[in-house]
């Protein structure tokens, strides 16, 4: 999990490796207030595992493939937004952390997904990440 930057009290975090259930669960564990941006290529079995984390998720910004499988899931357990694309997900999600008054919210990339449907490889989709986060007007990068 690679802290990318802050604005104000909000933490902008890269786990963009998270290519499964398993592997984001690792990083739904490490936070709570979370603004959660999940999704792309879908693998077996989903999201499903991770209800033990919902309550600590915010609100969930949906990309990819697998939006629709994963809204299904969090339907009336976890406030979720259709983005499409990680832009819109990452502006949205900055967007309502900034606004939340919470203390210390987290802005997650951890899509539990391929990344096949929309880039080349996890890298690149965290690389991207990357320079969304730092594009944005008053980040502090974290080095």
């Amino acid at each position: 999990m690679e802290q990318v930057g802050r604005k104000g009290p909000v933490l902008f975090v890269n786990d963009s490796k998270a290519t499964n259930a398993d592997s984001a669960a690792q990083a739904l564990a490490s936070f709570t207030d979370m603004f959660w941006i999940a999704g792309g290529k879908p693998k077996t079995g989903g999201i499903a595992s991770l209800a033990g984390f919902f309550p600590l998720i915010r609100k969930a910004y949906l990309i990819g493939e697998a939006a629709g499988d994963f809204a299904r899931t969090l339907d009336g357990k976890v406030a979720y937004e259709m983005a499409g694309t990680l832009d819109r997900a990452v502006l949205a999600a900055a967007c309502d952390a900034a606004a939340s008054g919470l203390k210390e919210p987290v802005v997650l990339l951890s899509p539990a997904c391929a990344s096949f449907d929309q880039y080349r490889n996890f890298e690149v989709r965290g690389d991207k990440f990357r320079e969304l986060v730092l594009s944005i007007p008053g980040i502090e990068p974290i080095t």
